[in-house]
């Protein structure tokens, strides 16, 4: 009798823990656009927003958007990963030689995009760099701060699939 009332009293507190599990609920809104270096990146990619977010072990929760300026080549790179349940997806904003603020010259942008559960295969603006619009809204060397919007054409070439990407914006310390 203690044995069958300890496994029902395991069996109630295993399906009280599975039944206060919420699903992640998807963003409504992308974060606004900010020029203080807040640490924030999104877009919509065929019209659904994507916001980086990251759930690692090793990681850690906070290894979801990361910036650099490499000060020998003069590159500001962007990170920004979705890397969490169902989730196996990066972003990668590349500015070479950026001006100070402004629409950048489209030859200098580089955009990816990859989702890792559909294809090892990237997104690409490479071949579609006319199709890409950057603009600078504030580039802040002596504090390291880079902020903009973006929007792109994104081709994958072995299948010929696009991605639409709207309304993208950033803003980050690097």
């Amino acid at each position: 009798m203690k044995n069958i009332l300890t496994i029902l009293t395991s069996v109630a507190i295993i399906l009280s823990l599975a039944s206060s599990c919420k699903k992640e609920k998807m963003p409504d809104a992308l974060p606004p656009i900010t020029t203080e270096g807040k640490g924030t990146f999104g877009c919509k990619i065929n019209g659904e927003i994507w916001i980086p977010k990251t759930q690692d072990e090793f990681l850690g929760n906070n290894f979801d958007l990361y910036a650099n300026y490499d000060d020998a080549s003069h590159v500001i790179d962007i990170f920004a990963s979705k890397r969490y349940g169902e989730f196996n997806e990066g972003f990668a904003v590349y500015i070479w030689r950026p001006t100070m603020t402004g629409l950048q010259d489209t030859a200098r942008i580089g955009i990816d995009f990859q989702n890792i559960n559909q294809s090892i295969e990237m997104y690409r603006n490479n071949t579609s760099s006319k199709l890409t619009k950057l603009e600078l809204i504030r580039f802040d060397m002596p504090n390291r701060i880079a902020s903009g919007t973006f929007e792109a054409i994104l081709i994958k070439q072995s299948k010929n699939d696009t991605l639409r990407i709207t309304e993208g914006r950033f803003d980050v310390r690097f």
